[in-house]
């Protein structure tokens, strides 16, 4: 109670006169924000240690001769998600350690089995960001927003879709809300997305659009769901080409272009980007598996 009594006394008080209860609130009080600060401390720390592991790592790979250049290709597309996670870019296999691999599954993607990832991965084969992206971009590029996002909101309301359905009114609430969502988190990084080369213009997220960020994320969780044992290396296999597939289908020019749609997708989706060093590295780094195997040259 020392830190209580030396408090007290700068107030003017006398800390014996004061019931025990303050006495004792005033000693947890201060122990409860040394331990809010230790946790954002630590927090803070842990991104910083997972910044250098990817720094002292770099990009990894393997080289697997046995694969062609269009296999690899379809492997590399969900490069970006492996190299921040610390995985192989070039090859099915990922090789998380066991601990980050369980982290991934179960608590960002709510998988704890066969299937639960397989239900996970099917959705990501619809290309669900890709498929809101329209009202999203009906939004952020109406000159008189405010009316555009009424508009929206009656059309979704009076869609016929969610009317004949016992929870329509339910489903019809949750995509506007996450629509609203989606175009907040563009609205408030438009400029950083600008000056990071992701976008020039509004008219660049149409152009663009977000089926990278589908396919990459469809591509990762499937090759995270093999290696644990979720799936087959045939269903994995599978799901990567399909989402090849949905990569070569977006019209994309180079793996520029590709890294820029996943970055805008990632960005619609919670915000913020933190992903242009990373990007710059596969663009780059001669071991990168997009260097070593261009997207141009698949069009010849």
């Amino acid at each position: 109670m020392e830190f209580f009594d030396y408090f007290a006394r700068l107030l003017g008080m006398d800390p014996t006169q004061l019931p025990v209860y303050v006495r004792v609130m005033t000693f947890i009080v201060p122990v409860v924000i040394v331990v809010y600060f230790t946790c954002l401390i630590v927090s803070k720390v842990k991104k910083a240690v997972k910044i250098v592991r990817h720094v002292t790592k770099g990009i990894r790979v393997k080289e697997d001769a046995g694969l062609s250049a269009d296999e690899v290709r379809a492997i590399s597309t969900g490069a970006l998600y492996a190299y921040q996670q610390g995985g192989y870019t070039d090859v099915m296999d990922l090789d998380l350690d066991e601990s980050r691999l369980s982290t991934i599954l179960s608590e960002w993607w709510d998988i704890n089995d066969r299937d639960s990832a397989i239900d996970t991965i099917d959705y990501l084969c619809e290309a669900p960001s890709q498929n809101i992206l329209p009202l999203v971009y009906s939004v952020c590029s109406a000159s008189d927003k405010e009316a555009a996002m009424q508009t929206l909101v009656d059309d979704i309301n009076n869609n016929p879709d969610f009317k004949d359905l016992p929870d329509g009114s339910e489903r019809a609430k949750s995509l506007i809300e996450t629509v609203k969502a989606r175009i907040s988190n563009l609205n408030s990084q438009y400029d950083s997305l600008v000056s990071a080369g992701v976008i020039s213009s509004t008219s660049d997220i149409k152009r663009l659009g977000v089926i990278a960020w589908d396919a990459g994320r469809l591509n990762f969780v499937a090759r995270a769901a093999m290696q644990k044992g979720y799936l087959t290396s045939e269903e994995c296999k599978k799901y990567v080409n399909h989402a090849f597939e949905m990569s070569k289908s977006a019209g994309y020019d180079s793996w520029k272009d590709f890294a820029n749609s996943y970055m805008l997708g990632r960005t619609m989706w919670n915000g913020e980007c933190n992903m242009g060093g990373l990007a710059e590295d596969l663009l780059t780094k001669p071991q990168s598996p997009w260097v070593r195997f261009p997207w141009e040259d698949m069009r010849h």
